[in-house]
């Protein structure tokens, strides 16, 4: 459960910060597109830890993976 909800969450943050990094980059500063190229780096890695997250979690339920 938890998984999925750091799924779901960094998946949305990660998205705006693509957004943010590539089709919108002419609206915001280079300070700002900066900080969300590593943000895009940081929540992909907050996404498979979640991935991780629900793995295990649906393998220590018996739960079908």
């Amino acid at each position: 459960m938890l998984g999925g909800i750091v799924m779901v969450i960094s998946l949305a943050v990660m998205s705006t910060t693509i957004l943010i990094s590539f089709p919108y980059a002419n609206h915001f500063s280079i300070i700002q597109q900066a900080i969300a190229h590593i943000g895009t780096i940081i929540f992909a890695g907050v996404f498979k830890v979640g991935y991780v997250a629900y793995i295990v979690g649906r393998y220590e339920r018996n739960l079908a993976i």
